[in-house]
């Protein structure tokens, strides 16, 4: 019996190494899908609205967010306005790495309007400032963080992940194809 199973593992030699790469091809592929999941794309840049402020407060906010199944907690900037009390502007990403400081006057780009700015409704009613995503900052006429080029940027991210991803699934089916066939060559020989 021991010698028909070291029969067997020797016939079947030529079909480990495209199984082998089949298969960490098709974890390549998982991964880049799972990355291209990943990037987040900021809203279309221009169904933005640019809101102009003063900043009376820069704190630290704590925030949770999903990073690769779980959720996490850390910290991120955050900016409190009299111009608009009940909101609190929170940045991620590009615009994480900008300055602010207090008494400076600043654009922000921004989902939500002027109206919905000024809503109190939500925030008195659950005591608790809302928070508002910022995707582009403006300090005294100059773009520090462009909403498009971010939006790009972070599109091409994930396009390429995506690409990368198909290539990988098409590689690994090929070896996947390769294996069965050696397989199917060396089962019919063995049986004749």
């Amino acid at each position: 019996m021991s010698s028909e199973l070291a029969d067997w593992k020797r016939a079947l030699v030529p079909c480990r190494l495209p199984a082998i790469a089949a298969l960490v091809l098709a974890g390549v592929a998982i991964y880049c899908f799972n990355a291209a999941k990943d990037v987040r794309l900021p809203y279309d840049p221009a169904k933005l609205n640019t809101i102009s402020l003063r900043v009376d407060k820069v704190a630290s906010c704590d925030t949770r967010a999903k990073i690769r199944g779980r959720w996490e907690h850390y910290g991120a900037l955050c900016v409190y306005s009299g111009n608009y009390p009940y909101m609190v502007f929170k940045f991620y990403e590009a615009t994480y790495r900008v300055p602010y400081s207090e008494g400076e006057h600043v654009e922000f780009a921004v989902q939500e309007n002027d109206a919905q700015l000024a809503d109190s409704t939500i925030a008195l009613q659950y005591n608790m400032a809302i928070p508002v995503r910022v995707y582009g900052v403006r300090k005294n006429g100059e773009t520090l963080v462009d909403a498009k080029l971010v939006h790009d940027a972070n599109y091409a991210r994930k396009m390429k992940f995506n690409m990368n991803g198909w290539i990988a699934l098409i590689l690994a089916a090929g070896a996947a194809v390769i294996t069965f066939k050696r397989a199917r060559k060396i089962l019919n020989e063995s049986m004749w």
